[in-house]
């Protein structure tokens, strides 16, 4: 197939480029700035020679990057942790999934990948997530935004387009290139801090390649609508602290601060944010999931797909690896 992938410069487009391309695919890019593609998933080794200048919310530079091609992999979106970006992200985001998605659907393409995210499903209500669960997402502007396009995506489905949705959790993993995405600089902190708070707060970790081979192995055309959890390993933070402590030799405590501090914290640092002097990743949204996201049942990819989960050990020691590489 010849696939359009859209955030194919971001962290989780870039590695789901490279098993597209390794699967046999060719791969097109819509890109805003074509140089990112050299410092980026062109690193991987994938052919970064077919692309379409273009924006997610024009329609018209979507249409001509979709045209010609036989599938889509839709993975860019805005994403900000400042409340005061939650219009623009709402907006971005929305007009992205209707461009994308919608303009695949009416030019046939099949199948069409839509990387959702665990924050469209959050609730901490329930024991374990499962795609098949209501919709019902964060109280961020991310965690609406992701909402408000699954419901848009789920209506596709409905419709019965060939629309299939993936919902990763935390991704981690080697680096595309300079890229991490917001779960590696979440590891970077942690190190910096040297310390990992809560009590029942957990990570979600899941390998960049392995959603990856699952956005690969969904590129099979005429199975209609499916949907797949890969939110990954649930990791409390006692083990958490462990295993990162194993993997970089330097000693992480893991500090029982309450989880209803941490989610009181947020709050303040939210209201305080537009006058620090810097960013913090302490956000009331981000400490509701760190301390109440459920763990993920991914066996159906599993099941189906042939999908295979590595190690979270080995995951984060290839995380603290590229971040040492790029830190020189």
């Amino acid at each position: 197939m010849r696939v359009l992938v859209t955030g194919g410069t971001g962290f989780v487009g870039g590695w789901s480029a490279k098993a597209i391309a390794d699967a046999g695919h060719s791969v097109r890019f819509l890109v805003r700035k074509p140089e990112r593609l050299h410092t980026s998933v062109g690193q991987l080794g994938v052919d970064v020679s077919d692309y379409a200048v273009g924006d997610i919310t024009d329609r018209d530079s979507v249409l001509r990057a979709l045209d010609g091609c036989d599938a889509v992999l839709h993975s860019a979106a805005l994403v900000a942790t400042d409340p005061g970006q939650t219009d623009r992200m709402l907006s971005t985001n929305m007009a992205g999934a209707r461009n994308v998605l919608g303009g695949a659907a009416e030019l046939g393409l099949d199948p069409i990948i839509h990387v959702s995210s665990i924050t469209a499903l959050f609730n901490p209500d329930v024991d374990t997530l499962h795609a098949d669960l209501p919709v019902f997402g964060g109280t961020d502007g991310y965690g609406r935004s992701k909402a408000q396009v699954e419901i848009y995506a789920r209506g596709m489905q409905d419709g019965g387009a060939p629309v299939n949705i993936t919902y990763p959790g935390m991704v981690m993993g080697p680096p595309v290139g300079n890229q991490f995405g917001e779960a590696g600089e979440g590891v970077a902190a942690a190190l910096q801090l040297g310390a990992i708070p809560g009590r029942s707060a957990a990570w979600t970790i899941v390998d960049g390649r392995d959603l990856a081979a699952l956005h690969a192995a969904l590129l099979q055309s005429g199975r209609g609508p499916r949907r797949y959890m890969a939110g990954g390993h649930r990791i409390p933070v006692d083990r958490l602290a462990k295993l990162l402590t194993e993997v970089t030799g330097k000693t992480l405590l893991a500090v029982p601060v309450p989880d209803t501090m941490l989610r009181a914290a947020g709050q303040v640092l939210d209201r305080l944010g537009p006058f620090l002097p810097f960013d913090t990743p302490i956000t009331e949204a981000g400490m509701q999931y760190y301390t109440q996201m459920p763990a993920s049942d991914d066996s159906p990819s599993r099941r189906d797909l042939g999908i295979t989960y590595r190690d979270p050990r080995v995951t984060l020691a290839d995380t603290v690896t590229g971040l040492r590489r790029l830190a020189r």
